[in-house]
C-alpha cells in the first residue's frame, strides 16, 4: 500500500483500490482512480472533483449533490450514510464543522463573505495493509476507532491557536495511531508546520508530499 499528500485535505492511497480523499488537489493524483471519498462539500475539500474523470464519488447524498453541480455525472454518484461499506471503506461519522451561527460570524469576520454549503460530513476508515483513518478537517472525533494512519488538519487559526493545536494533539494521543499524516497545513492565510508535530507526538510523523509506502 502507498499513501501521499496532495494538498489541502486530499490524500492518494494505492493498495486493494486506488482512493482519492478529499480532492481539491494541489499535486494531481495519478489516473485510473477507483473511489473518490469526500468528507464534506467546502470547497477546499471538494473544488476539483470534475476534474478526476474516473472513479465512484462516495459521499453523503447532499455532497454528491453538490459534485454533480461541478461536473460528475450521476451514474458515478454513490451516495452513502454512517455505517455503509463499500469494499474496503467503512463510512464514519463525520464531525468537520459546516454551519452554526459562531461559524459564519468568524467566516464572515475573516473571509469576508459567508461559509459554503457543507453538507453532511463523514469520515473514512480505508481498510488496506495498514488502516488509514480520513476525518476531513475535525478537530474531533467521537467514535471508537484504531487506524494505523490518521490523517488529520494542522493548521494555525486566526484566533486561539494554541487551544486548537492542543486539541489536535489531544485528539491524536486518544485515537493513538502508528502514523499521522497532517492535512490542510498550506491553506493560506491559517498554514502551519506540520514539523511542529514530532516535537509533541511519539508517533510518526508522514510529512510533506512524498509517497509512502507499507
Amino acid at each position: 500500500m502507498q499513501i501521499r499528500y496532495l494538498g489541502h485535505s486530499c490524500v492518494e492511497i494505492i493498495g486493494e483500490h486506488h482512493i482519492l480523499i478529499d480532492p481539491d488537489f494541489s499535486h494531481n493524483p495519478m489516473a485510473g482512480i477507483d473511489f473518490i471519498l469526500v468528507s464534506h462539500a467546502h470547497r477546499d475539500h471538494l473544488a476539483r472533483v470534475g476534474e478526476v474523470h474516473s472513479g465512484k464519488v462516495i459521499a453523503s447524498k447532499n455532497v454528491c449533490e453538490a459534485a454533480f453541480k461541478l461536473g460528475v455525472t450521476k451514474d458515478r454518484l454513490f451516495p452513502v450514510e454512517a455505517g455503509d461499506q463499500v469494499a474496503n471503506i467503512r463510512i464514519l461519522p463525520g464531525f468537520s464543522i459546516v454551519g452554526g451561527y459562531s461559524y459564519k460570524i468568524v467566516h464572515l469576520l475573516f473571509k469576508h463573505r459567508l461559509p459554503d454549503f457543507g453538507g453532511t460530513p463523514l469520515s473514512f476508515l480505508i481498510e488496506d495493509t495498514l488502516s488509514v483513518l480520513h476525518i476531513g478537517d475535525a478537530h474531533e472525533f467521537k467514535f471508537h476507532a484504531s487506524p494505523d494512519i490518521l490523517c488529520v488538519p494542522w493548521r494555525t487559526p486566526p484566533f486561539g491557536s494554541k487551544k486548537y493545536k492542543d486539541q489536535i494533539v489531544s485528539l491524536i494521543k486518544n485515537i493513538s495511531p502508528k502514523y499521522v499524516l497532517p492535512v490542510h497545513y498550506d491553506l493560506p492565510g491559517t498554514e502551519a508546520d506540520p514539523k511542529e508535530l514530532s516535537n509533541l507526538l511519539s508517533c510518526q510523523i508522514l510529512s510533506g508530499d512524498n509517497w509512502y509506502e507499507f
